[in-house]
């Protein structure tokens, strides 16, 4: 049975009241840090945080990333970076860093192809994670592979020794003409892909579509975390009206019985967001009694930062 969004008015928060966690690196539209994801290291009780830092599109869009540590999962120390010539890339995106059940440090990481206009998602592996190498690197989704014209923004779990990854492609809704009338296709999906070994992956399922409607998220479904709560699974997602949405997406609810099947919430409006524009890729993670949100969040200036703010679940 699909839950109220009432259920979870203890979750939700006020995203200016959250932490500064990073700030981009110019004043303005277009200047972004955030495409972030979090991983608490059960050895070194450490918070690993992967981001990247943006620029205009006419600056080099998304050129850096980093990935840094933390005691508090607040304050972060970078203990590895990367430009985007190391991937041959035109931009950066969401990346996900995670200690594989062998002991070792996986990063998944999506990025553009440079000059060939689609994303694709690598994985790179080390024992440490100073010690991660581009140069290294395998690509683990390759859109074409599977039908698709993209695929990027992993979000990464490890159940039961198996690796689960969320990964956003498209939604397979079409333009379609009804008499004289022509309704506009297109948007993004969430799939699921799964593998014992994290270096073969060999399908895909589609399991969260937008509805393809004129509402603020009906064409935008895109799956940033997902937590377990009670008897199911929430999972936060960005979505978006058009792609005029696709820079300040806004932040919805999606409920699954089994981490695979997702529906959204009835939401007459984002769950939150900002007065400036949007929260957008909502990490959640459940740590001990406590849920740690980490966001982008744009400015006054629209330019985006990165923040974090953590809820009791009382």
């Amino acid at each position: 049975m699909l839950p109220s969004e009432d259920k979870f008015e203890h979750l939700r928060f006020d995203p200016a009241d959250g932490e500064i966690v990073r700030t981009p690196h110019g004043s303005g539209y277009g200047y972004w840090v955030g495409g972030h994801k979090v991983w608490f290291d059960q050895v070194t009780n450490e918070y690993v945080l992967f981001y990247r830092y943006r620029s205009p599109l006419e600056h080099g869009r998304g050129g850096l990333c980093e990935i840094a540590t933390s005691k508090d999962g607040v304050s972060f120390e970078p203990v590895w970076q990367a430009s985007k010539d190391a991937f041959a890339a035109s931009s950066i995106e969401v990346g996900h860093c995670v200690r594989g059940p062998d002991g070792g440090w996986k990063l998944f990481i999506s990025y553009e192809v440079e000059s060939a206009g689609y994303w694709r998602i690598d994985l790179l592996e080390a024992a440490k994670l100073e010690e991660l190498n581009a140069q290294f690197r395998r690509t683990i989704f390759q859109p074409q592979s599977f039908g698709q014209r993209s695929l990027k923004d992993p979000v990464v779990y490890v159940r039961n020794d198996e690796y689960w990854v969320y990964v956003i492609g498209g939604s397979g809704n079409v333009p379609h003409q009804e008499g004289d009338m022509v309704y506009v296709g297109g948007g993004d999906a969430t799939f699921l892909a799964r593998s014992n070994d994290c270096r073969y992956f060999t399908s895909l399922q589609r399991v969260f579509q937008p509805p393809n409607t004129d509402d603020w998220h009906g064409r935008r479904a895109r799956i940033n975390s997902v937590i377990p709560v009670d008897d199911g699974w929430l999972a936060l997602y960005d979505g978006g009206r058009s792609s005029f949405d696709t820079y300040e997406e806004w932040c919805g609810l999606a409920w699954s019985e089994d981490g695979i099947h997702f529906e959204r919430l009835q939401q007459a409006a984002p769950w939150i967001k900002s007065a400036y524009g949007s929260v957008r890729y909502v990490y959640a993670m459940r740590v001990g009694s406590d849920v740690l949100f980490y966001y982008e969040y744009t400015r006054p200036d629209l330019s985006h930062d990165l923040r974090v703010k953590r809820v009791q679940l009382g």
